[in-house]
């Protein structure tokens, strides 16, 4: 049932992109076993480079396991986030489904368009977008309020000014001492010579 319904997604993605359905029937007949415990979702490639689900008794040429911190990073960041899966087996057909899951994009907008219209599309898929990008927003606006707080309020972390600062009168110190240690070698020589 859920390899059924993911298949049929991923082959709504593969229609627009003939590049992906080329590099992937290249891998035609094989089997692959995604493991996010707990469930497992096996396909194959057909020849037209679309998926199918896989028969019961198909052996995976590649298996790859995600966690599931894993699969949400690969849903967010793409195709960095797969080296994190653990592969077993054809390491190149997986790296044809990691290249092909990682650029292969899905046109929300167009779909919404063709059951609520263009503008009502437009609209939700806009939306839906900054509703996304809220929560990379939210921890940037924490962090930074965070630092300003420990920079300002309680004084535990020090600004790059002031860093800058401190940097520059330890070098003004250095230099002192520098010159006293000078000046002290200097006076105590004809001290000697006596």
């Amino acid at each position: 049932m859920l390899a059924a319904a993911f298949v049929a997604f991923a082959n709504h993605l593969l229609e627009s992109a003939p590049w992906a359905r080329d590099k992937l029937s290249l891998h035609a007949g094989k089997t692959a076993l995604f493991d996010v415990f707990p469930v497992r979702l096996a396909f194959s490639v057909a020849a037209d480079g679309r998926l199918q689900p896989a028969p019961p008794e198909a052996s995976p040429a590649v298996t790859i396991r995600l966690s599931h911190l894993t699969l949400i990073a690969v849903l967010a960041d793409g195709e960095e986030a797969w080296r994190k899966a653990e592969v077993v087996g054809d390491t190149d057909f997986a790296a044809v489904i990691s290249q092909v899951a990682s650029n292969l994009r899905w046109d929300v907008e167009e779909d919404l368009s063709r059951v609520v219209g263009d503008i009502a599309a437009h609209r939700m898929a806009q939306a839906g977008r900054a509703a996304a990008a809220w929560p990379k927003q939210a921890a940037v606006s924490m962090a930074e309020n965070a630092a300003e707080y420990l920079t300002e309020e309680k004084a535990v972390l020090v600004t790059p000014l002031q860093a800058a600062e401190f940097m520059r009168e330890v070098d003004e110190l250095r230099d002192a001492v520098e010159r006293m240690d000078k000046r002290i070698e200097h006076l105590s020589r004809p001290a000697r010579g006596r």
